[in-house]
């Protein structure tokens, strides 16, 4: 896994060294003729139709030759439910009969909103990710995908494992690789995959042939470092792939609504390896020091095409997500450029370095770089690189910090220098975050249990199958944890974990229980806010909100005081509904223009709710208790699943941006105090803050403690 934070500086002279590529092998001379077809983007629903799956069985019987087999690069279904994957299994069965082999990768329509998460499209298709041989090409399918996201990362398991399978692959043997999320590109929207940079080093050296990729639902073609990229806008929009393997050549086609039956060329590329592949090198031209007040890129491609022109080739470096800038090519043929860090924020940056050539084929990479200005800005007090991607939110209680992670641990970190004090394995991923209540740590695994355990030791007191993965967060009250599943609200008792009570529900939970001792309250998927009598179950009421599944109370955490519960719909409304009947004494929606309520939790301190928005500008809003606006502050960078934080003397709050940023906000004025860049990696979780210092977790792995201005100093 790539690090964030580590030695950067290389000499000029290691990026003039020449390209380590092994010594070129004699062609594989034993590629056989086949045909497959790639398709994506499918998006089944139980009730609809699956002519578009029938009409490709046919076409693909009609074919001549018939293809070998079909894979499809993600959203086989619109929500992972099991009635899709049956609906969508009837639309292919034709194949089996026509002994046509089907391949299937998740996209995030199957893994965002399935009560079983990953686990219910391996019971379907058998595996996430995998590879296999055909004809002697070497195919790999990747998974991209993020459990309760739309958006993309490949999981370190994941890494590993394609590493140690190219070890056992020629170097001129064709490789195909498919993938839901698309790399090597912006648009149609932002960089999708977090961690894209990190499959650069594992292929080079490999005759990667094509990406395939989905999830933009538009046509197109791009090169990535150099490999043919492509995307298809999806079969139940017209159009899919069809790749025809020779000795020598590969052809590939596109098949679109437009054009029934007629082939629209894409590309022929020759199968073998005739030179060494291009590789982008950059490096810096400078130490790797945070205070520098000049940083240098450079960037180096090598060894060029015979067909490329050196002096029609261009490059462009920027930093983070914002414009693209030019680079000069100096006398020795190295791009460089030079930027000032004075106007760049306290934290972690990307430089990303962009070269095209003459013949329009683009490389690109990314540099690390961090900036920092003495006591009187932020700056990072430790760092703590973990075994995999954290989703969830840490836990600050006491001295000590609870991070739990998707490589299946509870970690317990001592807050002042990040040192690990224990660890509790288990068979699952973490997405649920850790609670503790009356002296004992709760928390759910994919796993399928709910967990207790000893804040001290980590050792397990009990543990309780609740039947399928657990992606919410619990609650306790007066000897009862509470939990949401799949279909079904948990009560166990909190000293034993024998079950007390369950309540049907109509959909799977994801977000946090809250509970005024009396009551817990729930969220879920099945667009209702339940309210539970805490030693039965038995419901107080239930409250309808949402005018669609999509935009169900699921996400946001409810927040209960006195007299009400506070949650957002992923409608663009923020519901103030009443403890004693569960109707809203008011409604709110952001005004036009502005961030929209929806996936931030809200947080009430005493006459003022604070709450994120969904949108480009990081709006952060504060309302009174009576609905009414009192201030709106944009952060600059898009809020997602991360909600307000606040300190505990209630002055200041911190909330996260998805692409990296911690931001404090005064909570009367919403005044930007200050802000600190994490760096790569997207943010799905709420910070930690005690006023001083903020506790963060990404999905790069790592936990960060940010100092505030001043603070350490001594």
């Amino acid at each position: 896994m790539r690090r964030k934070i580590g030695p950067l500086f290389l000499a000029v002279g290691l990026l003039l060294a020449a390209v380590s590529v092994p010594a070129q092998q004699k062609p594989n001379d034993r590629i056989e003729s086949f045909t497959f077809l790639d398709i994506t983007d499918t998006h089944q629903t139980a009730n609809g139709s699956n002519a578009a799956l029938q009409q490709l069985v046919q076409d693909a019987t009609r074919m001549s030759p018939p293809p070998a087999f079909i894979i499809d690069n993600g959203d086989v279904t619109e929500a992972g439910r099991l009635d899709e994957y049956a609906r969508f299994k009837e639309g292919i069965a034709g194949l089996q009969s026509a002994q046509i082999r089907f391949y299937a990768i998740p996209g995030n329509h199957d893994v965002r909103w399935s009560p079983e998460g990953k686990e219910g499209f391996v019971n379907q298709f058998g595996k996430l990710y995998q590879s296999f041989d055909y004809g002697n090409v070497h195919f790999i399918l990747l998974d991209s995908t993020v459990v309760l996201e739309h958006w993309g990362h490949f999981d370190k398991a994941e890494l590993d494992w394609l590493k140690n399978d190219l070890k056992h692959v020629r170097t001129d043997t064709p490789v195909m690789l498919f993938m839901h999320h698309w790399i090597g590109r912006d648009a149609p929207d932002a960089r999708m995959i977090d961690n894209e940079f990190d499959l650069v080093p594992i292929l080079r050296n490999h005759n990667v042939m094509v990406f395939f990729t989905g999830h933009g639902h538009s046509d197109l073609v791009w090169h990535t470092n150099g490999t043919l990229t492509l995307m298809s806008r999806g079969l139940y929009q017209g159009s899919y792939l069809r790749v025809q393997v020779t000795p020598l050549l590969v052809t590939i086609d596109r098949f679109v609504k437009e054009k029934p039956g007629v082939p629209v060329h894409i590309a022929t590329l020759p199968t073998t390896i005739k030179t060494k592949p291009s590789v982008l090198q950059v490096a810096w031209d400078d130490p790797d020091i945070a205070f520098l007040e000049r940083r240098r890129p450079m960037a180096l491609l090598s060894p060029r095409a015979i067909t490329d022109n050196p002096d029609k080739e261009t490059a462009q470096y920027r930093i983070d997500d914002g414009d693209w800038k030019p680079m000069t090519k100096d006398a020795r043929d190295i791009w460089r450029d030079q930027f000032l860090t004075k106007e760049i924020p306290i934290g972690i940056h990307a430089c990303d370095i962009r070269l095209t050539t003459s013949n329009n084929v683009t490389y690109e990479d990314e540099l690390i770089f961090e900036v920092e200005r003495g006591y009187n800005e932020p700056t990072r007090k430790w760092a703590v690189d973990l075994n995999d991607a954290i989703q969830s939110s840490p836990l600050l209680v006491g001295d000590t910090l609870y991070v739990s992670s998707l490589d299946g641990h509870v970690y317990a970190l001592d807050k002042e220098k990040g040192k690990r004090r224990w660890s509790f394995p288990t068979k699952g991923q973490f997405l649920a975050s850790p609670v503790i209540a009356d002296g004992t740590l709760y928390i759910g695994s994919t796993d399928h249990n709910l967990y207790a355990l000893d804040p001290a030791t980590g050792h397990p007191r009990w543990h309780y199958d609740t039947g399928g993965p657990v992606f919410a967060s619990a609650a306790e009250a007066n000897g009862v944890v509470c939990v949401g599943g799949n279909g079904k609200i948990l009560g166990l008792d909190a000293a034993t974990g024998t079950l007390k009570w369950t309540q049907p529900a109509g959909s799977f939970f994801q977000s946090r229980a809250a509970t005024d001792g009396e009551n817990f309250y729930l969220g879920g998927w099945d667009n209702t806010l339940y309210a539970l009598d805490v030693q039965t179950g038995t419901p107080r009421w239930k409250a309808h909100m949402g005018r669609a599944f999509y935009f169900s109370p699921a996400i946001a955490s409810p927040f209960v005081t006195n007299d009400r519960v506070y949650i957002c719909s992923n409608d663009n409304t923020l519901h103030a509904v009443n403890k004693r009947t569960g109707k809203d004494d008011w409604t709110a929606s952001a005004p036009k223009g502005d961030d929209v309520f929806g996936y931030s939790s809200p947080v009430v301190s005493g006459t003022t709710v604070y709450v994120g928005g969904l949108g480009g500008h990081g709006d952060v809003y504060a309302l009174d208790t009576t609905g009414k606006f009192l201030w709106r502050t944009p952060t600059g960078q898009t809020i997602y699943d991360s909600s307000p934080h606040l300190a505990p003397d209630g002055r200041s709050l911190a909330i996260m941006g998805v692409r990296g940023n911690v931001v404090i906000l005064d909570t009367a004025t919403g005044k930007n105090l200050w802000a600190y860049d994490l760096g790569p990696g997207n943010i799905f979780s709420t910070p930690e803050y005690d006023g001083r210092v903020v506790y963060t977790t990404t999905m790069m792995n790592d936990v960060q403690a940010i100092n505030g201005p001043g603070v350490g100093s001594n």
